[in-house]
């Protein structure tokens, strides 16, 4: 009896262990997959390649729904309106054959050559509207902040003023379309999501500026910010360029979904349509989405392009005006477009 009753305890004990081991396995397994969860949950991703995939909890693609176009609806179809009724202005605003397009970048250094880049691009060529006057009102070292432009009376501004109606003989009524890629280095310290959140905040401040500042302007193309490499920079350093681009994101999200403050048209407007041009952020190997790459190589000093990386920028750029169904139709010369 002894004998069977130990026979039974040493059973026992057997699968008791063998349960336990299971029960350690599948919580090891468990662990595992919550731990690769997190780990694509927090790994930095173009937003374009995000896609419905999320970043800290939060769904990426260029617009909502984890998109990377326009949603169809109220949005696309003012946005392919606005696009084809600009048309050129004299100085006074008025639409007039012998006018001109007036398109501008404001914000920092980076933003300003691409400008230059892209005017360069497009003078002269045969694909693009003769009536484009491009115009660089970029100013570095910081002095174009977003914190700088949402103040209307800043010093910034008077170099802008220099630029339209000085070299240029332009004027702010003539201005209709504006690049804006600048810095939010005033939010170094704040992690994610609380300075994406506050350069929105910054952003859409910024855009109020705009409406009361130029009369016709008409649309905003946000392109994020290109990726940084190295300790050497201050004020740009990653991650901060990656979370810019979710600012942009997410001041497009809310003006899609009728944000109060955001509104674009009617007599409550108060801000220009604000839309995305070509996203710039990418890792140093190539995006599923379009092949693009940023490579340290690129830059002259971890944030500047070289001459060859410039024009990489300008030219994808440049290729999202001439072939983007809505910027086409004020970018591309009209008589391509009646073409095809």
């Amino acid at each position: 009896m002894k004998q069977t009753n130990f026979s039974i305890f040493i059973l026992i004990s057997v699968v008791i262990a063998a349960c336990s081991k299971e029960s350690r396995v599948t919580q090891m397994k468990a662990m595992d997959a919550s731990n690769l969860m997190n780990a694509i949950d927090t790994a930095i991703v173009p937003l374009n390649d995000l896609g419905k995939n999320t970043f800290m909890g939060y769904v990426g693609g260029l617009y909502p729904g984890g998109r990377n176009n326009p949603p169809n609806g109220a949005y696309a179809s003012d946005l392919l309106k606005v696009c084809k009724n600009i048309s050129p202005l004299d100085t006074f605003g008025n639409i007039s054959a012998n006018g001109k397009i007036v398109f501008i970048s404001l914000g920092g250094s980076t933003g300003g050559h691409n400008m230059k880049q892209l005017k360069d691009q497009t003078e002269g060529n045969l694909q693009t509207n003769p009536s484009l006057l491009l115009l660089k009102c970029n100013n570095g070292k910081r002095s174009a902040s977003l914190i700088s432009q949402m103040d209307p009376n800043d010093p910034y501004w008077d170099h802008v003023t220099q630029i339209l109606t000085g070299g240029a003989h332009s004027s702010y009524r003539q201005v209709q379309i504006i690049y804006l890629e600048s810095d939010d280095s005033g939010k170094n310290n704040i992690s994610f999501p609380l300075r994406a959140l506050d350069a929105k905040a910054d952003l859409q401040a910024c855009f109020k500026v705009y409406k009361q500042k130029f009369p016709n302007l008409k649309l905003v193309y946000l392109l994020g910010r290109t990726k940084t490499f190295g300790n050497q920079i201050l004020y740009n350093r990653e991650p901060a360029p990656y979370y810019f681009g979710w600012a942009c994101k997410w001041a497009i999200e809310d003006q899609i979904n009728g944000v109060p403050g955001t509104e674009y048209k009617g007599k409550k407007a108060v801000s220009p349509m604000i839309t995305w041009g070509w996203y710039q952020w990418a890792d140093t190997f190539p995006r599923k989405t379009d092949g693009f790459k940023w490579l340290a190589s690129d830059t002259k000093d971890g944030l500047h392009a070289t001459p060859v990386g410039q024009d990489t920028l300008a030219t994808r750029f440049q290729n999202f005006l001439l072939t983007d169904r809505f910027a086409k139709h004020w970018y591309a010369n009209p008589d391509s477009l009646n073409k095809n």
